[in-house]
């Protein structure tokens, strides 16, 4: 089957999503702690906690993956304590601290733009399908300067659920008007991003970039960098 269209995930996929939160969040936590006084080695407990809440509450929607709503639970809690209350315009400024330090450090590779090349070159369409919402994920593409080379994005707050549900791989199977055996989906998780496409007959292209141990699932294909990636999909597009 001739593929046409490449479907990737974004978050520690085409970036390095962990380093550039793990930043930003040791800054926000040194902030909420002048802000608060609490000590620093509590806020990371309580941002853990905040965000399993908010995960827990909006399980598999675009919402879910919201870090304003973890920042905002965690004051919460805190106002419920404090008799001197965190006022809006504090939450508003570790809202938008948190995001300038992200994108302040985030970085594209080298190959992952020669890649996203050459598949405009084929004439192969190259979509996002993604756990977020658009804006938040747009804003990531335009930061890493690959906007242009990526046709359009699926989120899952445009798809209405997160991944493996089948909801936003259809959406892009279906926008893109091909057959999801024509379209390779390449992920960092393999639950959310291989196992969900592989069940609708997809191929899908696992990147192990930290040597994880699969337990039950078997991606068709596993790469750990995003030049083995790149050697990969240039065979299996002819």
């Amino acid at each position: 089957m001739t593929i046409k269209a490449v479907l990737f995930d974004l978050d520690d996929t085409l970036f390095d999503y962990e380093s550039c939160h793990q930043e930003a969040t040791k800054e926000i936590f040194k902030e909420i702690h002048k802000l608060t006084k609490t000590p620093l080695e509590l806020i990371p407990i309580l941002f853990e906690i905040a965000q399993k809440e908010v995960k827990m509450q909006l399980l598999w929607t675009a919402a879910s993956h919201n870090k304003d709503l973890y920042f905002q639970k965690i004051f919460e809690k805190m106002n419920s304590q404090m008799k001197n209350k965190i006022l809006p315009k504090d939450i508003l400024y570790i809202f938008d601290r948190y995001w300038k330090v992200f994108y302040t450090t985030i970085k594209r590779e080298r190959a992952t733009t020669e890649l996203l090349k050459y598949l405009k070159r084929k004439g192969i369409k190259t979509w996002i399908v993604t756990d977020s919402s658009n804006y938040t994920q747009l804003k990531k593409l335009v930061h890493l300067g690959i906007d242009d080379k990526i046709d359009i994005m699926v989120s899952s707050e445009e798809a209405g659920m997160d991944k493996p549900h089948s909801s936003p791989f259809l959406l892009a199977a279906h926008k893109l008007e091909v057959l999801t055996k024509e379209c390779i989906m390449v992920g960092d998780n393999i639950q959310k991003d291989i196992d969900g496409a592989q069940r609708l007959g997809m191929q899908g292209i696992w990147i192990n970039r930290y040597h994880k141990t699969p337990k039950w699932i078997h991606p068709r294909y596993t790469v750990e960098t995003t030049d083995e990636l790149f050697m990969l999909l240039k065979k299996l597009i002819h």
